[in-house]
């Protein structure tokens, strides 16, 4: 009884040096507390518009497994990495038979979520998405686009990336 009381203790203490280390590890060198990450307020989703159609010279392939039969490109002149953390971009995917389909897609690295704003059509309009809304993205899945362009172009490691220029090149690399 007096082991369990202890550990309770233990337990207790513990948690509440969690808090000091934390806000410790928030403590710029004059020893000031930021309190941004507490103090953030919600994030709001900039306003984007329908880009052009996407053209076969601006295609750059990415690489999503090796059971994957579709071909998937990205068009370069629509990718963008916004203010407000979302990795914008326009995606092509061809299948085995002919068959093409166009999106236009966020991803979202801070809680890794993906967002299909609208779809293309053959004439190069668009249709937007009516019930457009942030999923996350599975992890388990080797067909999944989506988990292959955050976890190895936009966001590696979890983290987005800073630009455009870095975001193309990390597709050419795992190309």
């Amino acid at each position: 009884m007096k082991l369990m009381r202890w550990l309770g203790w233990c337990v207790m203490l513990n948690m509440a040096g969690l808090q000091t280390v934390h806000a410790d590890f928030l403590s710029d060198q004059n020893g000031i507390v930021n309190n941004q990450v507490e103090d953030a307020p919600d994030w709001e989703e900039s306003q984007t518009k329908l880009p052009a159609a996407p053209k076969d010279e601006n295609l750059v392939p990415f690489y999503v497994s090796g059971i994957a039969g579709n071909q998937y490109a990205i068009d370069k002149t629509t990718l963008d990495v916004g203010k407000d953390g979302v990795v914008r971009y326009v995606l092509v995917i061809k299948a085995q038979g002919g068959a093409k389909n166009v999106s236009f897609e966020g991803i979202r690295c801070e809680t890794r979520e993906q967002k299909i704003y609208a779809t293309g059509r053959d004439d190069g309009s668009w249709v937007p998405v009516v019930d457009s809304h942030w999923r996350g993205i599975s992890g388990r899945s080797l067909l999944s686009y989506h988990r292959a362009l955050a976890d190895e172009y936009f966001c590696p490691q979890g983290v987005i990336v800073w630009s455009k220029g870095q975001a193309l090149q990390n597709i050419k690399a795992g190309w």
